[in-house]
């Protein structure tokens, strides 16, 4: 038997056991996983201090140029003095796509680079009723002759966004402002300076210098590590200004192509994993506060490289996986041969059930047996009785055939308690409630000629018992209630019987029969006298218990007992002690 539980326990054993270690393997996992995007986070970190420094370098180089523009014009330098110096802005900086001064009234000169070299525009009051007029630059000269310009048809200086912007800004520094281009995908960043006239609060002109950052090489670094990293820099809508040649290498690209539609929807801060093509990636974006705009620099880098920093952790993942491997094919083997075992195992159930039900089928035969034993001694008294009768009716004596009388009527209270013990459904429990009701009924309905209005109450709390004990309680209550009828009630009037029975402690139980009648006469000892009780004092020490009565206002005969331990009762709700 020892053998059976351990063969049945031992693959739950172990099958916890290989949940415990997949769940440890997992948790390990998850730390190794946790640890590699630490070092991804420390990385990014790192090339996000070193890209942030070359950004602000970048943008401070851009300032400085207009604010030493902007110094110049505020000096008075001449038109011929700028072109120059705005040229050599052109040629020292290829970022510099334009540089631009318009004033208040819509007038603006404006030098812009292309494919041949430079082309200065002049715009006259906003350009309301012309085209602004274009002239060719070279190295020394300037043409006289004016060239088409319609790259912006009808032009006002005043309407764009550089110069509203600049006239706007409170703090005296560059103001910088987003272009895009019209049917393009291109774009660009303009830096604006207010530059007032000396003399003049209400004359003043703003200076535009327009970069294109694509063409910065900020972004190309030289470090191995930066160069390995893809790097953009973007607005808040995900519009690429400039990006570093590893950005525009696949499969780069399309990681960072994947990743952006994600920051554009949660503008999340930390570090973002991802994996496309089977390379992990991570990512991380902070923002670039420029006077006017803000932008976002961008950096991403490949993680397979930090695995080589748990390398030795993983090697100890894989042995554990493959330690739980074994396991599981030890459970399966001991689950098989369990499943050989549970096939023995069903046929001695098999036979468990049959002997079940030869037991049950003996059992029933029992109760068919007790019921029929019963009946035979319900019978058997009722013979007994209808003798004593007949002698009674023979004799002249009075106080002799009363004696015969009250011996028949205690013979029919006995068959009595047979006859209610036989419609009980369980004779192993036997429920007191519904016996004593059947039982208290029987003796009101022999009694309903003379006291019809007399009602009795029966409350059992539920208490069950076996049959030994049931037969004399049930003698005990015909007796007490019997002799309530006869001798508190002796008038044709109304009156109340009240029958309970409880739990003192253990297997102490009190069963008390109290009326409102006529209480008993005073002096009365219990044992002797007319009203029968020595049976009852008897019937109590059977039960190893006691009889007390009680004459206070009524009369309450109160009978301690215990309860006989029942021994076989699955549906019994009140389990008795020994």
């Amino acid at each position: 038997m020892q053998r059976n539980t351990l063969d049945r326990a031992l693959p739950w054993l172990l099958a916890m056991l290989v949940l415990a270690a997949a769940w440890l393997l997992w948790r390990y996992h998850a730390e190794i996983r946790q640890r590699t995007e630490d070092l991804a986070g420390l990385g990014l970190l790192r090339s996000h201090q070193m890209l942030d420094v070359r950004i602000d370098a970048m943008f401070n180089e851009w300032q400085g140029i207009a604010k030493q523009e902007a110094a110049a014009i505020a000096e008075g330098a001449s038109e011929n003095d700028l072109i120059k110096r705005w040229k050599a802005v052109l040629h020292a900086h290829w970022p510099v796509n334009s540089v631009r001064l318009a004033d208040e009234l819509g007038n603006e000169i404006s030098l812009h680079r292309t494919d041949e070299g430079a082309v200065l525009v002049r715009t006259e009051s906003g350009s309301k009723d012309s085209l602004p007029k274009a002239y060719a630059t070279g190295p020394y000269r300037i043409d006289t002759v004016p060239m088409t310009w319609n790259a912006y048809g009808l032009y006002d200086p005043r309407e764009r966004g550089w110069f509203s912007k600049a006239i706007e800004n409170n703090r005296d520094e560059p103001v910088w402002n987003e272009r895009q281009f019209v049917d393009s995908t291109e774009s660009a960043l303009q830096v604006g300076q207010l530059i007032r006239r000396p003399g003049s609060d209400q004359t003043y002109r703003v200076l535009m210098i327009e970069f294109d950052l694509g063409r910065a090489d900020r972004l190309d670094a030289r470090s191995p590590t930066m160069m390995r990293n893809g790097v953009l820099v973007i607005n808040g809508d995900g519009k690429v200004y400039a990006a570093n040649a590893a950005a525009t290498a696949e499969p780069m690209a399309i990681a960072l192509a994947s990743a952006l539609p994600v920051w554009i929807e949660r503008k999340f801060n930390n570090a973002y994993h991802l994996e496309h093509g089977g390379v992990p990636y991570a990512m991380q974006v902070s923002p670039v506060q420029l006077n006017g705009c803000l932008l976002h620099a961008v950096i991403m880098m490949e993680t397979a490289p930090l695995s080589e920093w748990t390398a030795s952790e993983r090697r100890a993942l894989n042995i554990g996986a493959a330690t739980l491997a074994l396991l599981t094919a030890l459970l399966i083997m001991l689950a098989w041969r369990g499943r050989k075992h549970r096939k023995r195992a069903g046929l001695l159930d098999l036979h468990a059930r049959q002997l079940q039900h030869r037991l049950t089928k003996a059992m029933g035969e029992r109760d068919v047996l007790s019921r029929e034993v019963h009946h035979r001694v319900k019978n058997n008294l009722q013979v007994v009785s209808s003798l004593l009768n007949l002698q009674a009716s023979s004799l002249d004596d009075a106080a002799v055939r009363e004696e015969f009388l009250r011996g028949k009527r205690r013979i029919d209270t006995i068959a009595l308690v047979h006859h209610r013990l036989y419609d009980q459904p369980d004779l192993r429990s036997i429920s007191l409630d519904s016996f004593l009701t059947q039982l208290t009924d029987s003796i009101s309905a022999m009694h309903s000629d003379q006291h019809s209005t007399v009602s009795i109450s029966v409350d059992a709390q539920g208490l069950k018992c076996d049959q030994d004990t049931a037969i004399e309680l049930g003698i005990i209550v015909c007796e007490l209630v019997t002799n309530a009828y006869l001798h508190a009630f002796p008038h044709a009037t109304g009156g109340h019987i009240e029958l309970t029975v409880s739990r003192v402690e253990g297997d102490l139980h009190r069963l008390v029969v109290t009326n409102n009648g006529v209480p008993p006469q005073r002096g009365l000892r219990i044992g002797q006298g007319k009203l029968g009780l020595e049976i009852v004092e008897a019937l109590a020490e059977q039960l190893d218990g006691s009889l007390h009565m009680r004459t206070d206002g009524q009369a309450a005969f109160e009978v301690l007992f215990r309860m006989r331990k029942r021994k076989a009762s699955s549906d019994s709700d009140e389990p008795e002690s020994d």
